[in-house]
């Protein structure tokens, strides 16, 4: 159907088969006679030949080791996150703030949080402190942890394959990140 088979008419499409080439004989050893003929006198150099100076070049400069998009944030980081969280949720009136613009409902969780974060006596620095109030005011006004991610230009494509595997495509390259999701 596809290639030269033959057919019941009796035309058969039969391949030659050849005999192979005989192996090339060495020819016979030459005589000293025939080798001076053979070959060609060369001058001897006068001076040796130095080989050609190298020139220093200069290694093309590394690219830069991918950032990571989130750095991984340790255990008592989500498990304070998530007591300040249920303590906002059970303090703060939803329907009241759905009524207020995005920077007035961010100025009052921050109040908030901050209280909360005073009341509960958490160790915390400052910008442990402002990255939980960042992290919480996105869970509840935006996004939740894709909010950041969602901000950079630079992203092509996020992908969530479950509460700790989301991966981030920038300049066509896939990268983990250490974002995850409370549940």
């Amino acid at each position: 159907m596809f290639g030269k088979r033959g057919s019941d008419d009796g035309n058969r499409f039969t391949p030659e088969f050849r005999q192979p080439a005989p192996a090339p004989v060495a020819p016979p050893a030459a005589s000293s006679m025939d080798t001076a003929v053979l070959t060609r006198p060369t001058a001897a150099p006068s001076a040796p030949v130095a080989p050609p100076a190298r020139r220093a070049v200069e290694a093309p400069p590394l690219a830069p080791e991918p950032k990571r998009a989130q750095r991984e944030k340790s255990e008592t980081y989500y498990d304070t996150k998530s007591q300040v969280f249920s303590a906002l949720i059970d303090t703060i009136d939803l329907s009241q703030l759905s009524k207020l613009d995005p920077e007035s409902a961010r100025e009052e969780i921050r109040d908030i949080v901050n209280d909360i974060i005073a009341i509960k006596n958490f160790a915390m620095t400052i910008a442990e402190q402002e990255e939980l109030l960042e992290d919480i005011c996105n869970d509840v006004l935006g996004y939740g942890p894709l909010e950041p991610l969602l901000a950079r230009d630079d992203i092509a494509d996020i992908m969530v394959n479950g509460s700790r595997n989301v991966y981030i495509e920038v300049n066509g390259k896939v990268e983990q990140t250490g974002i995850r999701f409370r549940d």
